[in-house]
């Protein structure tokens, strides 16, 4: 590809926008663009200052204590179900121009009476960018830990009694070490069984223990679905089950797809005692299981090409990207697709089966799942006979990257 001088100074992406990209992990609630977000810190919004989008330093975090706490600043930049409705379209029409095809978001349920009004407003950018995009989405309630089991158990039963059309998983976000992720196997129940929807909690992204108690938490169910179920099981984060030989293998031969998050990974420091952990060392989970340790702690946290999402495809265990956070990391999941790339992680080829991998585990219907697989089928084809489009699936092109 020639650049012209324009284009040279702009960022092109390793992986170009015409393969299909699918984004498995990603807030919604602050997803908003920096636009946006300097129109929210002009209205008072939030007391963190313009230059957060400027010095790189202060989007990173010692712990996810303190990543939350940056979170919780800015939880009320998004306010109204107009404002969720317009960060929902936009962001979705976002990562459609940088090839998205589908999107799974998260938003947390806090309470019954606003839980009902955003989900509308939700559901409804969700519905106008398909319109203009073409992109598919649906929606994952999370319920967030710090607020205790019963408050995720009302929250399943919730979902239970009012199902709707774009609501389709249920997961766990927050502190990971406030209580046993045990205590969550009823709300996981009422979740699977009585809402009928597919799960795709946080799982061991600051401590390996919580992976050992999800194995048993999870409806047994959730493990041997049928093909034609729209229900899935993922894995948010899992990325400390690199520790335990056994968890890896585990993970691989129940198939349970693991959503990958670099640049959270990168930013966000893992607690002391996590990275005091070694070889031989024995976990010992609230709930009284025990797994020993016989992997050192890869330290991608300071250097992204340690990751192990090498270890986890060549293992045998589904991995898909999430981009997470996208203000709090500067990122999207067409940036998550090219840093795996920059950092060695996967090529051209190993990213379009991340995107596979992200289809067979969403949590759609059929007819949807096999629409979504034609276009990575399609482009794995035109790959193979090195004839990549320069479009995405959808049919948006952008000039730096076919000058």
């Amino acid at each position: 590809m020639i650049q012209s001088p324009a284009a040279a100074s702009d960022k092109v992406p390793l992986v170009p926008i015409s393969l299909p990209k699918a984004e498995m992990h990603v807030h919604i609630g602050l997803a908003l663009s920096h636009e946006v977000f300097l129109r929210r810190i002009q209205k008072g919004r939030t007391p963190i200052k313009p230059d957060f989008l400027i010095d790189r330093s202060l989007r990173y975090y010692d712990d996810l204590a303190q990543h939350h706490a940056t979170y919780e600043q800015m939880r009320h930049i998004t306010r109204t179900p107009s404002e969720l409705a317009q960060v929902t379209q936009d962001y979705l029409e976002r990562i459609a121009r940088e090839g998205a095809i589908y999107a799974e978001i998260s938003s947390s349920f806090r309470d019954a009476k606003n839980f009902d009004a955003m989900t509308d407003a939700i559901e409804e950018g969700i519905r106008c960018a398909r319109a203009n995009t073409g992109i598919e989405a649906r929606i994952v309630v999370t319920a967030i830990r710090n607020m205790g089991a019963p408050h995720a158990e009302a929250a399943a039963r919730h979902l239970a009694k009012r199902p709707r059309a774009f609501v389709t998983g249920f997961g766990m976000v927050a502190e990971e070490n406030l209580d046993a992720f045990g205590d969550y196997a009823r709300a996981l129940n009422i979740a699977w069984h009585e809402a009928g929807l597919g799960l795709a909690p946080h799982v061991a992204e600051q401590y390996v223990h919580n992976a050992i108690d999800f194995l048993t938490a999870v409806p047994a169910e959730a493990f041997r679905v049928d093909q034609d179920d729209p229900r899935r099981l993922r894995a948010g984060h899992a990325t400390l089950i690199h520790l335990s030989s056994d968890l890896i293998a585990t993970f691989a031969e129940r198939r349970i797809c693991i959503e990958v998050c670099l640049s959270a990974n990168k930013r966000i420091n893992l607690p002391a005692d996590t990275r005091a952990l070694r070889p031989g060392d024995t976990v010992t989970t609230p709930g009284g299981r025990t797994q020993r340790l016989d992997l050192p702690l890869r330290t991608y946290f300071k250097n992204l090409h340690q990751h192990p999402l090498q270890a986890f495809v060549a293992a045998g265990i589904p991995v898909c990207l999430g981009s997470d956070n996208p203000l709090l990391q500067n990122t999207n999941i067409g940036k998550e697709n090219s840093l795996a790339v920059k950092s060695e992680l996967t090529d051209l080829a190993g990213a379009l089966m991340m995107t596979e991998n992200a289809i067979r585990y969403a949590n759609v219907d059929m007819m949807t799942r096999l629409a979504l697989m034609q276009k990575v089928d399609l482009y794995r084809t035109a790959l193979r006979a090195k004839q990549a489009p320069s479009a995405t699936a959808h049919g948006y092109q952008r000039a730096f990257d076919t000058i």
